[in-house]
């Protein structure tokens, strides 16, 4: 039975993904909280936005961009909803200002900059229009907070201007917008050291969309609230500000404010240096040199100087005085091999960088391996690429297999394996498929070999490359004969691959040959292993539907179900189009599954998955096919609730209807629990009895508006006490 308002009307649609970490495979209204005395209407969506939030983290933590963009979309449609604007606040915090959980960069540059978005640069056509539409959410969201929140409104909408800027890679006009939005915001803040926070942010993304104008305007504003910081309060943020005001002048190139302001700085917390080294910026960008490296070398701070020093050397390169870089470079790595106190991974990592942009790529190689511990592999990964790019394939191969002997000689087999996988990971992003395919009969020999997704991530980046034919014809020599199934999935991948970047004929004709070769496949495992007879009655099912997933997700969905008809009974198969999100393919293996309470199970999963694309169309007609009216009640009630999530409520009444009557027809007492333990002292509510169903049912009548509906429906609850507690829950809603 549902104890708080907190707990119920959680979405299954939200709960099922990511599908292989459920739970729960169905929908449940969640009875988990203890009763509260404490009237919150927004609780049903704070509950939901906190597990969309969970499924955009995992996602990310998973490498899944796509997901994750798509999940962090789904959040921002439940923030819109919320009358809370702490809530909102804090996400757009974390999404957008925020450097946090142990990263030097916010979320929404993790998601959209890093490795994670490498997938995105390749497709910039298809992808930026999600990643734009996503902003314009974050926009909105921002636009909705109240003025009480004006200090985090306005510095959400500089960061959204700048992100907008970097999407597109000049200024549009809806950064422009969202920069005025923002100096309107500002108007609103109370408090001068707020006020010249938000400011600073906003001249700092002028500055950065290159508008010295606006910038110059905006700067001035900063200075007179820094002047109105009263004495003796918020002391290291009006120093801060004040770095930050001086650098922000140096970027636009109005040095004497920003040596004014760098010169009545301490250097406490290297704030001077910061200055500093932001003056050395810009004097670079005006191509002052000589300037710059005058500057540079008076920077008080080791690490400030060195970093200056790094980007004059940079400055001389460009400018073409290759002796003028070298002779700073060698200043710059001199003091960090010999300075004290230094964040040296972050110091080194640096110069490996400088190193880079200087063309002296075995210089990084060397810093990089002497020097770097934690970030040693990012760092020669950059190196090897760079290497590659310059046509410098014979030092690639020659680091990868110098690695690859020392993997060799390594004796314990879980270290050995582990190196492996790195080493793979690594070839992989630099993209050495030649030296994958010349060194793999000794990358098999290293303990077990390399993992059946190891070979799958290898196969799909190869096919990734645009070199179809060569990954195909490589799939098909590997010595798979022990794994026939996984060579179809690596074929299969390579498909995908070849239909994703328009090649969906050169794809067909690999399928068609894929599952033409299947009978081949379960003849020659037949001979070479005779004794593995269940394995081999395997092999047909299993290939039918790797191949089959590939289809549905290329939109093929006559050739889906056909092979859908051959697979048989199998356990894996509905699992697999779970996984891949291919929630049509799942709904048809769950019709053919016996035995009768699987394919319950199975149905009311998919179906409710569907939800997640809006297939009403597909999901409404499941609730016939689930005998318990327990399952109809929560299939129709996920239906409703996605329906109100779009705005839809004339379509999510009638169905909200229905999911009242059937409820009404669940047997046994209203309110169930479960008992565990050998004594049966554990005792858990249930959450698909009669009282359960007709609470939640009443609360997305409230959530909808409808209070009167709600409360027709509070009053079929027998119980006193908890017909009290819906009434007080919906009048809390309304």
């Amino acid at each position: 039975m549902i104890r708080s308002i907190q707990s119920v009307l959680l979405l299954g649609v939200l709960a099922i993904a990511p599908l292989e970490n459920a739970i729960n495979p169905i929908y449940v209204a969640q009875a988990q909280a203890a009763a509260t005395a404490v009237c919150d209407p927004n609780a049903p969506l704070q509950n939901r936005l906190a597990m969309a939030e969970d499924q955009v983290r995992s996602a990310m933590e998973s490498a899944q961009p796509d997901m994750a963009l798509s999940s962090l979309q789904e959040t921002l449609t439940i923030a819109g909803q919320l009358q809370d604007g702490r809530r909102q606040a804090d996400l757009l915090q974390q999404w957008l200002l925020d450097a946090n959980e142990g990263y030097p960069t916010t979320r929404w540059q993790r998601l959209t900059q890093g490795d994670q978005a490498a997938r995105w640069r390749s497709l910039p056509e298809r992808e930026s229009p999600q990643l734009r539409a996503t902003l314009d959410q974050f926009l909105a969201l921002a636009n909705q907070l109240p003025s009480g929140y004006s200090y985090v409104k306005a510095r959400s909408l500089a960061a959204i201007a700048r992100y907008y800027t970097v999407l597109e890679q000049r200024e549009t006009p809806s950064a422009r917008q969202a920069q005025e939005q923002a100096r309107q915001a500002a108007t609103l803040i109370r408090g001068s050291d707020f006020t010249a926070s938000a400011l600073i942010d906003i001249a700092e993304t002028y500055a950065f969309m290159g508008d010295t104008t606006s910038a110059l305007v905006v700067l001035i504003q900063v200075g007179g609230a820094v002047e109105q910081i009263p004495p003796g309060t918020s002391e290291r943020l009006k120093l801060s500000i004040l770095q930050r005001m001086a650098t922000t002048y140096a970027h636009i190139g109005h040095f004497a404010p920003a040596e004014a302001i760098a010169a009545d700085l301490p250097d406490e917390y290297e704030l001077r240096s910061i200055a500093l080294r932001g003056i050395v910026e810009g004097s670079i960008t005006v191509r002052n040199l000589s300037a710059a490296e005058t500057t540079a070398q008076a920077i008080p701070a080791a690490t400030q100087r060195i970093l200056a020093l790094g980007k004059v050397a940079i400055g001389y390169h460009n400018a073409n005085q290759p002796a003028y870089a070298a002779r700073v470079m060698a200043q710059a790595r001199e003091q960090a091999e010999s300075a004290t106190g230094l964040n040296a991974e972050f110091v080194f990592g640096t110069l490996v960088d400088t190193y880079l942009q200087l063309g002296q790529r075995d210089e990084a190689l060397e810093l990089a391996q002497t020097q770097l511990k934690v970030t040693q592999q990012e760092s020669i990964k950059s190196v090897m690429v760079a290497y590659s790019q310059a046509g410098q394939q014979d030092v690639v191969e020659a680091w990868l297999s110098g690695q690859l002997s020392d993997l060799q000689a390594i004796a314990d087999p879980w270290e050995q394996s582990f190196s492996l996988g790195s080493l793979l990971e690594l070839a992989i992003d630099i993209q050495q498929f030649d030296w994958i395919r010349q060194s793999w009969s000794q990358l098999a020999a290293i303990s077990y070999g390399p993992q059946d997704e190891q070979i799958v991530s290898v196969v799909t980046a190869y096919a990734a490359t645009g070199q179809y034919d060569q990954a195909a014809a490589w799939a098909k020599q590997l010595p798979l004969a022990n794994r026939p199934v996984l060579r179809v999935r690596l074929l299969a991948a390579i498909a995908l691959s070849a239909h994703q970047a328009g090649q969906t004929t050169w794809a067909n004709n690999l399928l068609q040959q894929t599952l033409q070769s299947i009978d081949d496949l379960v003849a020659t495992h037949q001979r070479q292993f005779p004794e593995e007879v269940t394995q081999s009655a395997a092999i047909e099912p299993g290939a039918l539907v790797a191949i089959a997933v590939v289809y549905a997700q290329m939109g093929q969905a006559d050739l889906t179900r056909e092979l859908l008809q051959r697979v048989g009974t199998i356990e894996q198969p509905f699992e697999v189009f779970m996984a891949a999100r291919q929630y049509v393919g799942a709904l048809q293996i769950a019709r053919a599954t016996s035995p009768a309470e699987v394919r319950i199970e199975r149905l009311q999963r998919s179906a409710t998955a569907l939800l997640q694309q809006n297939r009403f169309d597909l999901a409404l007609p499941v609730v016939n096919e689930l005998s318990e009216p327990s399952r109809q009640a929560q299939l129709l009630l996920a239906i409703a609730q996605r329906y109100g999530d779009l705005q839809q409520v004339e379509a999510a009444l009638p169905i909200l209807a229905q999911a009242f009557q059937v409820a009404q027809t669940i047997p046994g007492e209203e309110s169930q629990v479960d008992r565990f333990g050998t004594e049966g002292y554990t005792v858990i509510d249930r959450e698909d009895d009669r009282g359960s169903l007709l609470e939640a049912i009443a609360l997305q009548y409230a959530q909808l508006g409808q209070g009167d509906q709600a409360r027709q429906v509070a009053n079929q609850l027998r119980s006193t006490h908890l017909r009290q507690q819906v009434m007080a829950s919906i009048r809390c809603i309304l």
